[in-house]
């Protein structure tokens, strides 16, 4: 099979099982992250009422904790909506640059894959 082809069917079977998989929940916590982070949830840490860091576990199946700051002071910061539904968005994408590699933009609870770099697939 052409590398063309085989990409397209691993790309759509990517989009057929981000589009089964329920979103992402969201949970929000005070002050700290619980020692075992839950799969396809969203921490949200926040202090006093303020939100510090978004968290989750790498949706590629690596098991690293990925740390998103929302302190607008501070650098490298995320931007964190959270729907009536549930769900919430950050911006911009979440990009591993070491290990696993994965890029992605969090949209409405979901994983959206950035370029080829998919669930280990690249």
């Amino acid at each position: 099979m052409r590398a063309g082809a085989k990409s397209i069917i691993a790309q759509f079977k990517c989009w057929l099982r981000d589009l089964l998989d329920p979103p992402y929940q969201t949970a929000v916590v005070e002050e700290y992250l619980p020692p075992r982070l839950r799969k396809r949830t969203l921490y949200i840490v926040q202090d006093d009422g303020f939100l510090e860091q978004a968290a989750m576990l790498c949706p590629c199946g690596c098991k690293r904790t990925l740390h998103m700051n929302l302190i607008p002071d501070e650098h490298p910061c995320w931007h964190l909506m959270q729907h009536e539904d549930g769900t919430a968005t950050l911006h911009p994408s979440v990009w591993r640059k070491t290990d696993c590699r994965s890029h992605f933009v969090f949209r409405h609870g979901r994983v959206q894959w950035c370029h080829s770099v998919r669930r280990g697939i690249s």
